[in-house]
């Protein structure tokens, strides 16, 4: 139990959130041991005042939640949560442009070079996430999606904003997962979108290495389960 809650990115992408909301979000982070906590960019800095000295990381959105900004505004926009003291950066890829694939093969090119070249507050290399929106893209679609993440060099990708009506899909995952292997790409998956129960998580398992799920569903799903895990000073 213990290695599952720690590949979870803690989710809390709600504008209206308050800063005693991120706060909490974060004590409850440390207590659980999660992967992450995912926050807007305006809540950035103050996750990372939180979670500096502790294991838990700093996850933010780019474009988010609908990819439509340009490269150059994606750019800017990371460059920025990096010095806010992002650790990890998901991206939105501009999924609505699906049919001009040349675009996406250079959007993700351009982004990933800029990743490798910047460091985090503590002093890490950037991990990129590439939110694909799978849901909306069929099979034939995911699998390019998957060979452009493996051609560009991005460390994950990720099914869904979790903002659309269809989210994380055993079928796309496996189809990921299967293309991955054929190219002995180092590639990882983030399940994420629409995930309510441990049976979820559980069919996911033998395929992804992270999880994006709201604060929420992870205290409901987790109540009591980790009782055990002791809140560390750090």
């Amino acid at each position: 139990m213990k290695e599952l809650i720690g590949q979870i990115d803690y989710t809390l992408l709600d504008q209206f959130a308050l800063p005693e909301e991120i706060i909490e979000v974060s004590k409850r982070a440390i207590i659980l041991g999660v992967k992450s906590v995912c926050v807007l960019p305006q809540h950035v800095k103050l996750a990372f005042d939180e979670l500096i000295n502790t294991p838990v990381l700093v996850c933010s959105v780019v474009s988010f939640p609908d990819g439509e900004a340009t490269i150059e505004a994606k750019k800017a926009e990371i460059v920025q949560l990096i010095q806010s003291g992002a650790d990890e950066i998901d991206i939105v890829w501009n999924y609505k442009k699906i049919n001009e694939r040349s675009y996406l093969e250079l959007e993700l090119k351009e982004l990933s070079i800029l990743c490798k070249s910047l460091k985090t507050k503590r002093g890490e290399s950037v991990i990129m996430k590439v939110i694909v929106e799978s849901g909306l893209l069929s099979i034939e679609e995911t699998v390019f999606a998957t060979l452009t993440c493996i051609k560009t060099g991005v460390d994950f990708i990720k099914t869904s904003t979790g903002k659309v009506e269809v989210g994380a899909e055993l079928c796309k995952i496996e189809k990921m997962k299967e293309l991955i292997q054929e190219n002995a790409s180092s590639l990882q998956i983030k399940a994420s979108g629409g995930i309510r129960t441990l049976q979820q998580i559980q069919s996911f398992k033998p395929f992804v290495h992270r999880y994006g799920i709201g604060y929420k569903t992870v205290d409901q799903l987790f109540e009591g389960k980790s009782a055990n895990y002791k809140s560390q000073e750090y």
